[in-house]
């Protein structure tokens, strides 16, 4: 690798191939933000909102937290920085409720710095969808684009560990 040209490797070519997994629903609720040119700079500081007041989420269960990409329409996008929930009642008016469908996924875990999950995503959608016998699972019924996984193992101050992009396919 050369560090002498200030930008980041491309690692697409070290990710493994996904396994295929029937899972959800699954309630989640944060904060949200459309996706625009600034998106870089968004997604981190939503990040660190929604954890500054994660107890006043009381319906939050489980240690996993969820990055997801929603479609509003054919070109506008926002993103969801959110946790699970058992349920949405008495859900203060801030936070966004969502509901990942129950479907089928590729997920593909995610080796290395949160700041190259662009790669693992351009992988899954550039190189590993066109020759895998699916196709995105992207109808209008269905506004999840993709959504990321951050386990127990995830470290959010080094940004890395259990992480994973889940790609919603059908045949």
């Amino acid at each position: 690798m050369n560090d002498t040209n200030n930008t980041l490797p491309d690692t697409s070519s070290s990710v493994a191939a996904p396994r295929i997994e029937q899972a959800g629903p699954l309630l989640v609720a944060g904060l949200r933000e459309q996706l625009d040119e600034h998106m870089a700079e968004k997604i981190p500081q939503l990040w660190k909102t929604l954890v500054a007041c994660w107890d006043e989420i009381p319906q939050r269960v489980g240690s996993a937290d969820y990055g997801l990409c929603i479609r509003v329409d054919d070109c506008e996008y926002y993103y969801m920085a959110a946790c699970s929930v058992w349920d949405f009642t008495g859900l203060p008016e801030k936070f966004s409720p969502f509901i990942i469908p129950s479907q089928t996924y590729a997920v593909f875990v995610h080796q290395g710095s949160v700041r190259l999950l662009c790669n693992t995503i351009d992988y899954a959608f550039d190189q590993w969808l066109p020759e895998s016998g699916y196709q995105h699972a992207a109808a209008l019924d269905n506004r999840l684009h993709f959504f990321e996984r951050y386990g127990e193992q995830f470290n959010p101050e080094i940004g890395e560990g259990d992480i994973e992009i889940w790609l919603p396919i059908t045949k």
